[in-house]
């Protein structure tokens, strides 16, 4: 994992409530949260996570929220209420090619035209569809004419669209509000156009807002032309070994990159064989036949320590290779060593590395 900075990206729901006292006026259902049909809920991304060469259709945050309602016996038009969903009526939306995914069709900002949204009714697991261009999708299942209460549960994605978003200031700031989405427990009663219903009528409104605040963007770093090394040291006598201790067969290689500006290259190797040696002796594959010998790999003239295939900061024998904006490559040594006693046969050792950009 890379560290970012943790953001803040916040749904803000409000919802009308039946005001009139009208004899014509439908029953509606209600929310625990907002005795005068009125509210506002907060829905808290904790990280906003876009690293370096995310594939399109990333989840980059994502959060949840229930949202309790009641709802009263009710008779009319076939009894019950039934839950739709629908995108803001004044905001034009678009479908994308990630399932579920909505986007901006109009997008402004690098932002707008980077990130979807895409909506899931954690109650039933349902991905909600068809719900742009003013059309109405159902929410979920309908209530029965008997009294009925229950949860609205929301999980809300940010997803990554394009590397636009690499075209964000690392540090957004500010506050970003977009329209998303409204929710609707409407009386089967009314007779209108759903989108006409209003409270009156039975209807019971959670709009939705997505609001980020605060967001750390990691750019695009470095790539990696050639992910597979062979490094092929020399065949020498054992008598160049003689003692524990002793090194021979020096062959310096590299590992070369492109990078961008932006970060501080940070790798980590790891010992294929044995993922859990933190030693700098590089395990001998099982094909391997000579006895009494390792191999390591230096860097500066230093044997480097082996750790675990992560990205995380601070990882077990990670170390700085440099600014991002300067490096190009990763010069490395490989050597025999001595462990005891040497026999002659094949060496043969397989080091991963992994790279972190902080």
């Amino acid at each position: 994992m890379k560290p970012f900075t943790k953001s803040i990206f916040i749904m803000l729901v409000s919802w009308a409530g039946l005001c009139s006292s009208a004899s014509a006026a439908l029953s509606t259902c209600s929310s625990g949260g907002s005795p005068n049909g009125t509210g506002r809920y907060l829905m808290i991304h904790p990280e906003m996570i876009i690293p370096p060469n995310a594939p399109d259709g990333s989840v980059i945050s994502t959060a949840t929220i229930n949202l309790p309602y009641s709802c009263p016996a009710n008779i009319e038009g076939g009894g019950g209420f039934r839950f739709v969903v629908s995108n803001q009526e004044t905001i034009a939306f678009k479908e994308t090619q990630f399932p579920g995914v909505i986007a901006y069709k109009n997008g402004t900002s690098d932002f707008v035209r980077s990130v979807g949204f895409r909506l899931t009714n954690l109650e039933t697991g349902k991905v909600i569809t068809g719900y742009i261009d003013n059309n109405y999708a159902e929410w979920g299942p309908p209530t029965s004419s008997a009294p009925s209460s229950g949860m609205i549960r929301i999980k809300s994605e940010l997803i990554k669209l394009n590397d636009l978003v690499y075209n964000l200031p690392q540090q957004l700031t500010g506050s970003h509000q977009y329209a998303f989405a409204h929710i609707m427990a409407v009386n089967n009663g009314c007779t209108l156009p759903t989108g006409l219903c209003w409270p009156r009528d039975g209807a019971f409104k959670w709009v939705f807002d997505n609001k980020v605040t605060k967001a750390k963007i990691r750019p695009q770093t470095c790539t990696i032309p050639n992910t597979d090394i062979p490094v092929s040291l020399p065949p020498i006598p054992t008598s160049k070994l003689p003692t524990a201790g002793a090194t021979a067969g020096d062959t310096g290689f590299d590992i070369g990159l492109s990078c961008k500006a932006g970060s501080n290259v940070y790798v980590t190797l790891t010992d294929l064989s044995d993922n859990g040696n933190t030693s700098n002796q590089l395990t001998l594959t099982q094909d391997s036949t000579a006895k009494g010998v390792k191999l390591r790999i230096l860097r500066n003239g230093q044997p480097v320590g082996y750790g675990p295939d992560s990205a995380q900061l601070n990882n077990t024998n990670q170390w700085l290779v440099g600014p991002s904006a300067s490096t190009t490559s990763i010069p490395l040594t490989a050597q025999y060593v001595a462990t005891g006693a040497v026999s002659a046969g094949k060496v043969k050792g397989v080091a991963t590395f992994t790279m972190s950009y902080q």
